[in-house]
């Protein structure tokens, strides 16, 4: 045989050899032989070769030593993984993100992010985007000059199922999602049952400093100042954490304290009292799938703490919010209504009967005026086998509480915030296929659970004598009070609801 021949015959064996691994990516010698039907000592004689070449690296050693093939990657490039399956590679330089698929993968495309083509944007994609904490948050991980792409690769506790490698740090990624249960199957374990009001007496081990800033605490995305949290429930004790199964919201004091010098001040108390009623009041009154919550006493208001519900046994369980369905960035999350967000629920849920949480949930919202919906702040989560359902329920605070003419809703229906009508939850009601018969049950269960339940969580309210009473200042001279707030919310709710028709 002449040696051009033979050195043809070796390239083949060897291209053999490395296209299997696009189909395996990891595997043992006796997984090579099977994959790529070659004897094994003529593998054994050729991967040497190609572990020489930096073609093939092994790891391991014995019956244990496995092989996976060295990817080239371009410099700041990232491995984009959703759970723990390789989907594609991010790539950032000056002016232009890019993304590409893993030619191996065979799953759907991400929102947003077309299968068949190299991607280029001048902005990072909203699938991503959304990721990456917002405002003064997202200032201190941009401090040092990186992209908005670099950040992910700090994120270890963003919400849903993504994790962000270096490209050429993959082999240090070893992470098996085979043995996950589904979600709904631990939904119980995860959500935990909790009444109203549940203040904890628990010591918070975190510097006044970290409570107050917003800074690198937490890697969710949002506005408020979040702190990744871990809790001993034997020693009462809530801790910082880089693998957080809890999230605290501390309260701020400048928001805290009522100041009438400042013209400017956004006086808003007791938010996480606030947050903790509104949670509670859905979980116990409703029935709405809603995480444990609490609230912990601080010098001068109170700390909420929220348990997360896309985590368990240590594995991500996939939740996508709509701005990454609708393919929209974090800083226009309000920039759109609720007729093309309920035309965007009609094509990701495909069961009438969860559909129907999703309008029941947005009534809920209209009735305790929850003017911070939006489209960030509602979600879907993966049951299993790509099932999608309403994810469960986060960042309910009524703002009608502080202001008597707050916005009923974040988003605009009907092309409007407020005065809105029972036909107009006729109307996003028929879009995601619930005819108006059963739209007006919905409407009147969701209203009756609040005339009939929501004056006991006031009276529980009563039961809280710490700070005075619960002061809220009007003025230099007015104080009211958080029960006092509640009561007027309440009446001028029923008020309002009576006269359009809702009751």
């Amino acid at each position: 045989m002449s040696q051009k021949r033979y050195n043809k015959i070796m390239k083949k064996i060897e291209k053999i050899i490395i296209e299997s691994f696009d189909k395996f990516p990891t595997q043992v010698m006796s997984e090579l032989v099977e994959h790529t039907g070659i004897p094994r000592a003529t593998i054994k004689r050729h991967i040497d070769r190609l572990i020489e070449q930096r073609e093939i690296e092994a790891f391991g050693e014995g019956r244990g030593r496995y092989y996976q093939q060295v990817l080239k990657h371009k410099v700041n490039q990232i491995a984009v993984f959703k759970s723990a399956e390789l989907v594609g590679f991010l790539g950032y330089e000056v002016g232009c993100y890019w993304f590409e698929y893993e030619k191996s993968y065979k799953g759907k495309a991400l929102d947003g992010l077309s299968i068949d083509t190299l991607l280029t944007s001048a902005t990072l994609f909203p699938i991503f985007e959304n990721l990456i904490p917002e405002s003064d948050r997202r200032d201190a991980y941009l401090a040092k000059g990186k992209s908005l792409a670099e950040i992910l690769l700090e994120l270890e506790n963003t919400h849903g199922n993504f994790d962000f490698i270096s490209a050429d740090k993959l082999y240090e990624y070893n992470v098996d999602c085979s043995k996950c249960k589904s979600w709904v199957s631990v939904k119980e374990n995860i959500l935990e049952e909790n009444s109203f009001f549940n203040i904890l007496d628990f010591n918070i081990a975190i510097e006044k400093e970290i409570l107050e800033a917003k800074g690198k605490h937490s890697s969710l995305s949002g506005y408020q100042n979040k702190i990744d949290v871990n809790i001993d429930f034997e020693q009462k004790v809530i801790k910082q954490s880089s693998k957080a199964l809890y999230l605290l919201k501390p309260y701020n004091s400048q928001s805290a304290i009522y100041d009438f010098r400042d013209k400017n001040q956004t006086y808003l108390p007791y938010m996480g009292l606030n947050e903790h009623l509104f949670m509670s009041f859905a979980k116990n009154a409703y029935g709405f799938d809603v995480p444990w919550s609490g609230v912990v006493a601080g010098e001068k208001d109170f700390h909420y703490v929220v348990k997360r519900y896309d985590r368990y046994d240590g594995y991500k369980y996939e939740q996508r919010d709509f701005a990454q369905i609708m393919n929209i960035k974090s800083d226009q999350k309000y920039f759109t209504t609720s007729e093309k967000l309920f035309d965007a629920i009609a094509k990701v849920v495909k069961f009438k009967e969860e559909r129907l949480k999703f309008l029941e949930f947005y009534l809920f919202s209209f009735v305790i005026e929850h003017a911070d919906l939006h489209i960030k702040n509602i979600s879907i989560i993966n049951i299993g086998k790509d099932k999608y359902r309403l994810s469960p329920l986060y960042d309910l605070i009524s703002n009608g509480v502080y202001r008597g003419d707050s916005d009923e809703l974040g988003l605009p229906l009907g092309g409007k915030r407020r005065n809105i009508s029972v036909d107009d939850f006729v109307d996003i009601a028929s879009r995601v296929g619930i005819s108006k018969l059963q739209s007006k049950k919905s409407i009147k269960k969701i209203v009756d659970i609040f005339v009939d339940e929501f004056p006991s969580y006031i009276e529980k309210c009563r039961e809280i004598e710490l700070y005075d009473g619960l002061k809220i200042y009007k003025s230099r001279y007015s104080v009211s009070s958080f029960v006092d707030s509640l009561e007027k919310f309440y009446d001028r709710r029923v008020k309002s609801l009576t006269q359009r028709g809702f009751l």
